[in-house]
C-alpha cells in the first residue's frame, strides 16, 4: 500500500499546474495559525441525515465481514479452546449445550465410518449448520460497542458523566420533575447490553439534562481520570445538537390524546410520542404461526433419513407384511450398538441445530413484523379516527414545527429495534437458500432421472422450501413497511386540509401558504431520499443481482428444457 501511495503521488505530480502546487503547500502548512472563535450548531435546523435516518446511528462491526467469518469458523472448529469466549457472548447453559453438541458431532463423524447404512448428509449437514450458526452469532456480537479497552466483551456499559452525577446527587433527578411514563419506558435497563454506542450515551442527555453534554467531559476528567469513560467513541456534534432540540423540555407538538373516551390536548415531544407507540407495539400479541412452521420443518428434517430408508426398502405391496418391531431394523439396518448410537446422535444434532436456526429466523420475522407495526402506527398519527382506534396521539401538519417533528419521529421509528444483527440473519437465510437452489439445479442437470433417489436431494428440497417461505414472508413485511413510511397520501391529505383552513380563515392565508410550501418540499424530499425496500445489501447490488439471476435462472432453464424437450431461456425475462 505504501508503494501504491508513493506511485500515485508521483504520477499525480506530472498533472499539477502551478495553482494546484501552491494549494498543496497551503494545505501542508495547515490552518493552525488562523484566528478562531467559539461557534455552535443551531439545533432548530435539520440535516438530510435526519430524513434518511442516519442521524440515529447503530453499531458497526469491529472488522470486515471476511475477518469475522474467519473468526467465527475458527471459534466453532476449535470450540473447546474458545469456551470462555462463548460463555461471555451467550451464557453458561447455552455454551455447555453447544459443547455437548460439538463432542456429539465429533463422535458421529467417527461412527459414520463404522455404520454401513449411514448417509454422508447426516454428518455433513449438522456440521455445516453448526459452522453457519457460529459464524452468524460471531458477526452479530462482534460490534464496536461490545468491546472494552482490553478487547474483551463487556456485558454492560460504564457509567456516563451524567449518570455518575445523578447517582452522586441521588439522595438530594427527588423533589424534581418526574419523567413522563413513556420516556421511562424508553430508558435502557442497568444490566442490559447497549443497543449501540450512540444510543447508550445519549439517553442520559435526553432524559435528564440537555445542557450536560458540554460539562460531561470536564466532570469525567475530575472524577475519573483513569476510568473507562472514553472507551466508547463520542457521537458527533450533530446528534447532540438535534437530540437536545428534541428533549422533552424543548420542541413539542400540540397533540390530541384520548383518555376514557374523552378528547384532551397535551404538548408532547418526539420521545414521548415514540414511547407511546413503542408501548402499543409491545402489547400487540405476536402470532406463533412461523414458530410452529419451524418446529414442523425441524421434525421433518429429523425424521427424513428414517422415512427415506423405509420408502426405499418398502412398497405398498409388502408394507402390511412388516411388523412394528421390524421397522427399526428396516430404517437403520441390522441391530447394532454402533448403528443405534450413530442415528441417535445425528437425530439429536438435527433437532437442536435445525431448531436453533429456525429460532433465529423466527426472531428475524418477529423483528420485521414489529417494524411494520411501527410503520402502521406512525401512519395513524395524522388520522383522528385511526389514532383513536390505535390509542396513540394525534396531530395535524398545520405548522412548520409539526412537519419537522413528524419527519423526526419518522426517522426515529425507522431506526428502532435490531438492525444490523437481523440483517446478518436475513443475509445468511438468503445465501443459504441461494446455495441450495444452485445445488438442486446442478443435481437436476446432472441426473434428473435419479434425482429423487438421493436422501441429500430430499433434504435440500425441504430446506430450500422452508427458507423460501421465510424469505417471502420477510420480503412481504419489508415491502409493506417501506410502503407505509413512503406513503405520500398523508402529506397530500394535509395539503388539502391547509386549503380548507385558508377558506375558513383568510386572514391566516400567508402563514398557511408557508406551511403548504414546506409540505410540498417534504414530499419531494421523501421521494428523493427514499429507496426501494432491500432485503439485504447483496440484493440491491446490480452486479450481484445480475449474476444471481443469470446463474440460477440459467440452471433452472437448462433443467426445465431437458425435461420438456425444448429450450427455455428464463434469464432473459426482465424483472
Amino acid at each position: 500500500m505504501a508503494g501504491i501511495t508513493w506511485y500515485q503521488k508521483k504520477i499525480g505530480a506530472y498533472d499539477q499546474q502551478i495553482w494546484e502546487k501552491s494549494l498543496e503547500q497551503t494545505e501542508l502548512k495547515g490552518f493552525g495559525s488562523k484566528p478562531k472563535k467559539t461557534g455552535h450548531i443551531k439545533p432548530g435546523l435539520i440535516d438530510v441525515d435526519l430524513v434518511r435516518g442516519s442521524t440515529f446511528s447503530k453499531t458497526k462491526p469491529e472488522s470486515p465481514w471476511t475477518a469475522l467469518t474467519r473468526k467465527g469458523l475458527v471459534r466453532v472448529l476449535f470450540f473447546p479452546f474458545f469456551f470462555q469466549w462463548w460463555i461471555q457472548v451467550t451464557s453458561k447453559s447455552i455454551s455447555a449445550l453447544i459443547l455437548v453438541l460439538y463432542f456429539l458431532q465429533v463422535a458421529g463423524a467417527v461412527l459414520y465410518f463404522e455404520v454401513p447404512a449411514a448417509c454422508a448428509s447426516e454428518v455433513v449437514g449438522p456440521s455445516c449448520l453448526m459452522l453457519l450458526l457460529g459464524t452468524v452469532h460471531c458477526q452479530i456480537v462482534s460490534t464496536e460497542s461490545s468491546k472494552s479497552p482490553d478487547n474483551s466483551p463487556v456485558p454492560s456499559r460504564p457509567a456516563s458523566p451524567v449518570r455518575r452525577k445523578r447517582l452522586k446527587n441521588n439522595g438530594r433527578p427527588t423533589d424534581g420533575p418526574a419523567l413522563p411514563r413513556e420516556v421511562k419506558l424508553l430508558q435502557p435497563s442497568e444490566g442490559s447490553r447497549p443497543a449501540s454506542d450512540t444510543d447508550d450515551m445519549l439517553w442520559e442527555e435526553l432524559l435528564h439534562d440537555p445542557d450536560s453534554a458540554s460539562t460531561g467531559s470536564s466532570e469525567s476528567g475530575e472524577e475519573e481520570p483513569h476510568g473507562h469513560n472514553h472507551s466508547l467513541p463520542l457521537p458527533n456534534i450533530h446528534q447532540f445538537s438535534w437530540l437536545q432540540a428534541c428533549h422533552p423540555s424543548k420542541d413539542r407538538v400540540s397533540a390530541i390524546i384520548w383518555e376514557k373516551g374523552e378528547c384532551k390536548k397535551a404538548d408532547m415531544s418526539v420521545l414521548e410520542i415514540s414511547g407511546i407507540i413503542l408501548t402499543r407495539v409491545k402489547v400487540v400479541e405476536q402470532g406463533m404461526g412461523y414458530l410452529i412452521f419451524g418446529s414442523l420443518v425441524t421434525t421433518s428434517l429429523a425424521l427424513l433419513p428414517y422415512c427415506f430408508r423405509l420408502a426405499q426398502k418398502l412398497d405398498v405391496g409388502n408394507l402390511s407384511s412388516v411388523s412394528f418391531q421390524e421397522l427399526p431394523a428396516v430404517a437403520i439396518g441390522p441391530p447394532c450398538a454402533l448403528s443405534y448410537a450413530f442415528f441417535i446422535i445425528t437425530t439429536i444434532e438435527r433437532v437442536f441445530l435445525s431448531g436453533l436456526f429456525f429460532f433465529m429466523m423466527c426472531v428475524a420475522e418477529r423483528t420485521y413484523r414489529q417494524r411494520l407495526l411501527f410503520a402502521k402506527l406512525f401512519s395513524h398519527l395524522t388520522s383522528a379516527r385511526k389514532a383513536k382506534k390505535s390509542e396513540i396521539p394525534h396531530f395535524r401538519l398545520k405548522k412548520v414545527q409539526n412537519i419537522k417533528m413528524w419527519l423526526s419521529l419518522r426517522s426515529f421509528l425507522k431506526r428502532r429495534g435490531p438492525q444490523r444483527s437481523v440483517d446478518v440473519i436475513v443475509s445468511s437465510i438468503f445465501l443459504l437458500a441461494l446455495s441450495f437452489s444452485f445445488i438442486i439445479c446442478a443435481q437436476l442437470l446432472h441426473s434428473h432421472h435419479t434425482f429423487l433417489d438421493s436422501e441429500t436431494n430430499w433434504e435440500l428440497m425441504v430446506w430450500c422450501g422452508a427458507l423460501m417461505v421465510f424469505l417471502l414472508r420477510l420480503a412481504t413485511l419489508g415491502a409493506e413497511t417501506n410502503r407505509k413510511y413512503s406513503n405520500a397520501s398523508v402529506l397530500l391529505t394535509e395539503q388539502i386540509n391547509l386549503y380548507l383552513k385558508m377558506e375558513k380563515k383568510p386572514n391566516k392565508k400567508d402563514q398557511l401558504n408557508i406551511v403548504n410550501n414546506v409540505l410540498r418540499l417534504a414530499t419531494k424530499l421523501l421521494k428523493e431520499l427514499d429507496t426501494p425496500f432491500r432485503l439485504l445489501g447483496l440484493t440491491v447490488n446490480p452486479l450481484i443481482c445480475n449474476i444471481t439471476r443469470v446463474v440460477i435462472l440459467s440452471a433452472i432453464s437448462a433443467a426445465v428444457s431437458d425435461l420438456l424437450g425444448f429450450n427455455i431461456r428464463l434469464w432473459k425475462i426482465k424483472p
